[in-house]
């Protein structure tokens, strides 16, 4: 039986119009929202998706309102579950927005796996997307790129799901009581599974896309963990 868990990590917190993260869900409302970071275990590789913010006091205004308390640093979230940035392994990078991907070269021993197509888009983007990246962080951190839905381990594959940005990639993950899809921003929140077919993000680059991506992941049969919902920390780990 695997014994693969998934820890979600809270790496600070966001306040955002809340239709950022559902398509026209509840305009005018503002909320809280999480970044997430997952650490998965019981593999023979040290696995981690996304790396956060970085320090609030050092990102683009345009980011805030944005806090993290010291407990919330990368470093210190992996402490708590006994792993170091040394340790890991391969960074699985769902896309480069900057408060998924500020702490990318943060792992010296880490493949950081990105989507061709995300990489390629997010070093010359739209201008109305360009506040989105870090430069830093797309130009310079040495990337392992790959193209389509990819294995990564005995019981972990990469899945490709554009529409929220061009390279979009979730993890499906094969754990010991059930499968979960780490689906990034693909989903925010637990909520935008309440409709069929479920909602968009209000963020987003191509819609035919994106709902081709949710006839694909719907056939993952897949527990759905979004990357923007405090309900996820209703668990330490996921099994």
């Amino acid at each position: 039986m695997s014994s693969i868990k998934i820890h979600p990590l809270h790496l600070g917190t966001i306040t955002r119009q809340t239709m950022t993260f559902g398509f026209w869900l509840d305009p005018g409302k503002i909320m809280d929202a999480p970044l997430i970071a997952w650490y998965i275990e019981g593999l023979n590789k040290k696995i981690l998706v996304d790396t956060g913010g970085g320090d609030p006091s050092k990102v683009n205004p345009r980011y805030l309102p944005y806090r993290r308390e010291k407990e919330q640093t990368i470093e210190n979230a992996l402490r708590r579950i006994g792993v170091s940035c040394e340790d890991v392994e391969i960074v699985v990078a769902t896309h480069l927005h900057w408060d998924h991907s500020a702490g990318n070269d943060l792992f010296p021993r880490a493949k950081i796996l990105v989507q061709e197509e995300e990489l390629n888009y997010a070093r010359s983007p739209f201008p109305a997307n360009a506040h989105g990246y870090i430069r830093r962080i797309v130009e310079e951190v040495k990337y392992t790129v790959i193209s389509g839905d990819k294995e990564i381990a005995d019981g972990v594959q990469l899945i490709l799901t554009p529409g929220h940005t061009y390279g979009m990639q979730g993890v499906l993950v094969e754990g010991s009581q059930k499968r979960y899809f780490i689906a990034g921003d693909t989903f925010g929140l637990f909520r935008n599974l309440e409709s069929d077919p479920p909602l968009i993000s209000g963020v987003y680059v191509d819609m035919r896309k994106y709902y081709e991506t949710l006839q694909k992941i719907s056939k993952l049969s897949a527990f759905i963990l979004p990357g923007h919902d405090f309900k996820v920390f209703d668990q330490k780990e996921y099994m």
